[in-house]
């Protein structure tokens, strides 16, 4: 088998066959046959791989969501999808994820297991074999990723597809409590809200176990205990525990669950995704969000290609400064002035611009006196006998 990526052809017993027309029959593939198929084989599916899948799928979705398509709270955790476990992109797939998306998703699933088919070790005859293999009903996308889960692993230095060193920052920061039991469930962790003290007795139990301190002396000590002194013991200890289950608590009481539990991993040093597997780059306009979903959906998704546009519109934009008024030199005013008064004057342009430079009065024409003295004393009208 093999793959030729500038022209999407994948050889198949020397036949090239289209990558879309390959991976569009495996999609129909349902959860419990392509989870059978890797279960009969050594090599499993890379976690990684199912989580770029999952990425590629919503990233078209995410362009489309609107005010009204989550919570704040939803949309102030997408802020950091570019670092979401697999258990986030699930989480996220069945709030907005459509039938059209969770076919894209089986696709592309199917795309990055053939661009690492070398890693995977995928043969000819296999694929030709899952090609025609009678499709079953598809189940929910719930269910399907339920079935896929028990055949894809981890690396060594990962968890959920997420890097061990910090998930424990992770649950912290970005989990809610429903979140983390949630979160324990997927990996075979049922840990109710509250503990009682048969329970509590059992995590203590294990604790202990794992630091080689639980001798028989202890145990019994331990089962004698009421649930208050196991708390007790607990806090003396610093187990991280307790019955009441506090959020620092349960993330410690599920990370030492996790880490007992010793999962197998899986070699997967180089992964091929490609440019499908990149998540989405935007940013989420927060104000424009009501969590009561009144009025109009408005925009809240903006693309980095959307907010690069828009700062290069603002530098094309350049609103001219208006330009200082020059101050008017003497010799403007002084000719303004004799503009507007020559025609009322008896004397020539010259003169009068030398007169009004020097201050002297100039000389009003006859009439414009006569008229000015008529205007001024007025004559009285003589009284008829």
């Amino acid at each position: 088998m093999d793959y030729i990526a500038e022209k999407e052809v994948v050889v198949i017993f020397n036949r090239r066959m289209g990558l879309e027309t390959i991976v569009s029959k495996l999609a129909l593939l349902s959860g419990d046959q392509t989870k059978k198929f890797f279960m009969e084989r050594d090599s499993k599916i890379p976690r990684k791989i199912n989580a770029m899948a999952l990425v590629s799928a919503l990233n078209e979705r995410i362009k489309t969501l609107n005010s009204h398509s989550l919570t704040r709270d939803a949309f102030a955790k997408l802020e950091s999808y570019a670092s979401f476990t697999e258990f986030q992109l699930q989480s996220l797939f069945e709030k907005v994820g459509t039938d059209e998306d969770f076919y894209l998703y089986r696709k592309n699933l199917w795309k990055l297991l053939i661009f690492n088919h070398v890693g995977i070790g995928l043969q000819d005859g296999e694929i030709t074999r899952l090609i025609n293999t009678k499709k079953y009903k598809l189940e929910s996308f719930v269910s399907f990723s339920q079935a896929i889960n028990e055949v894809t692993l981890d690396t060594s230095k990962e968890f959920d597809a997420y890097p061990k060193t910090k998930l424990e920052a992770l649950l912290k920061n970005s989990f809610s409590l429903e979140e983390i039991r949630l979160f324990a469930k997927k990996y075979g962790f049922d840990v109710p809200a509250r503990l009682k003290k048969e329970d509590l007795l059992v995590y203590v139990k294990e604790m202990m176990k794992a630091r080689r301190k639980l001798t028989l002396v202890l145990q019994r000590q331990l089962n004698a205990m009421t649930i208050t002194q196991l708390n007790e013991f607990c806090e003396l200890q610093a187990l991280g525990i307790s019955s009441l289950m506090k959020k620092e608590e349960l993330i410690n009481l599920i990370l030492f669950l996790l880490k007992q539990a010793k999962y197998p991993t899986i070699e997967a040093n180089t992964i091929i995704g490609g440019e499908i597997a990149e998540p989405l780059k935007f940013r989420v306009d927060l104000d424009a969000i009501d969590n009561f979903k009144r009025g109009r959906a408005k925009k809240v998704i903006y693309l980095e290609a959307d907010d690069k546009a828009v700062i290069e519109s603002l530098e094309e934009y350049h609103e001219e400064e208006p330009k200082p008024r020059k101050k008017a030199a003497k010799e403007d005013i002084v000719a303004d002035i004799i503009e507007k008064l020559l025609p009322y004057l008896n004397v020539d342009a010259e003169t009068a611009k030398l007169a009004i430079s020097h201050g002297i009065n100039m000389p009003m024409p006859k009439t414009e006196t006569k008229k000015r003295d008529n205007t001024s004393a007025p004559t009285q009208k003589k009284k008829s006998k």
